[in-house]
């Protein structure tokens, strides 16, 4: 039978003091159950530790080759402890999440900055993954949590809750005009060059769908099938590019404005994805808790105009 480390506690214990009552004293316990948990070591293995007389215990030869190795169980065992500890206070660990690249782009960035702040312990691996890819990545555990746009997806094998939403804006440069419009219509944009994804991408096949139920067509000047190098080209003044408000990285295009596009609204979503069958992590929820309160904080400022009023999502 393997000991317990309540007996490899005691060994330790009896061999550093020479005594049976300091030992017990240190593990707060009486003196006989220390003596116990000895003898039960001894009987296990028919070993005698220590030679006892009456004022002293002598630990035998098998007793000094014992302890070293006790003592390294006991250590890495109270290692793991604090490890575990720290775990649960998130202090430690590792979380690997999927985004997709617009979502890598736009909002990761003030997610991370905030989560690694708060917990700078922990390490994160990314996975920037494609729109199509991000779902399967996650449900096959190559990663613990999934951010980007998950479409009418009916699956047992994962779990997804919407993070943020805005809607389909067109994004252009400040010109001292376009910046002011509250919203613009999409037949306003007839006569505009536009920028958009190529056909069979996730946000185009929404925008045709919509457009083709009030008798719409768009008709692009330009089709790309990466939101950063639409808003390359937008920041260059080839066109205007039609894409989720939420996906103008503000910092990193400071030329750039979004103003939503009505008549027909159409509103994009950001989801969190997990596996159904996972617990998450103390590490993987409070990146999410994160996650959640920086992308709310967006949107509150977004509506309360701390951010470019023309930059607000709305339904109608």
């Amino acid at each position: 039978m393997i000991p317990t480390m309540r007996q490899l506690e005691a060994l330790v214990l009896v061999y550093r003091h020479g005594s049976l009552t300091k030992a017990a004293a240190e593990l707060r316990v009486s003196q006989s159950a220390v003596s116990l948990l000895i003898k039960q070591i001894e009987e296990n293995f028919q070993l005698r530790l220590f030679d006892r007389t009456t004022r002293a215990l002598h630990p035998t030869l098998a007793c000094k080759d014992a302890v070293p190795i006790a003592e390294r169980i006991l250590a890495g065992a109270n290692g793991l402890a604090r490890y575990m500890s720290d775990l649960v206070e998130v202090k430690a660990g590792r979380i690997t999440i999927a985004v997709s690249a617009g979502v890598a782009s736009a909002l990761l960035p003030r997610v991370l900055a905030r989560f690694r702040a708060d917990y700078p312990d922990v390490r994160v691996e990314l996975f920037d993954v494609a729109p199509d890819d991000l779902l399967p990545f996650v449900t096959a555990g190559e990663a613990e949590l999934g951010i980007g746009s998950v479409e009418n997806v009916d699956t047992l094998d994962a779990k997804i809750e919407t993070l943020t939403h805005s809607s389909l804006s067109a994004i252009g440069v400040k010109n001292g005009h376009f910046e002011k419009a509250s919203r613009l219509s999409w037949d306003s944009l007839e006569n505009c060059d536009l920028i958009t994804m190529r056909r069979g991408t996730r946000i185009r096949s929404q925008i045709d769908e919509a457009l083709a139920r009030t008798g719409r067509q768009l008709k692009p000047k330009l089709e790309v099938s990466l939101i950063t190098t639409a808003l390359a080209l937008t920041a260059e003044g080839a066109g205007i590019s039609i894409l989720p408000a939420h996906m103008l990285p503000e910092t990193q295009f400071p030329t750039l404005t979004a103003v939503p596009l009505s008549r027909p609204t159409i509103i994009r979503h950001v989801s969190l994805v997990s596996r159904a069958d996972f617990v998450r992590s103390p590490a993987a929820q409070r990146f999410v808790e994160t996650a959640k309160q920086v992308l709310s904080n967006r949107r509150t400022a977004d509506r309360r105009g701390e951010l470019p009023a023309h930059s607000k999502s709305k339904t109608g």
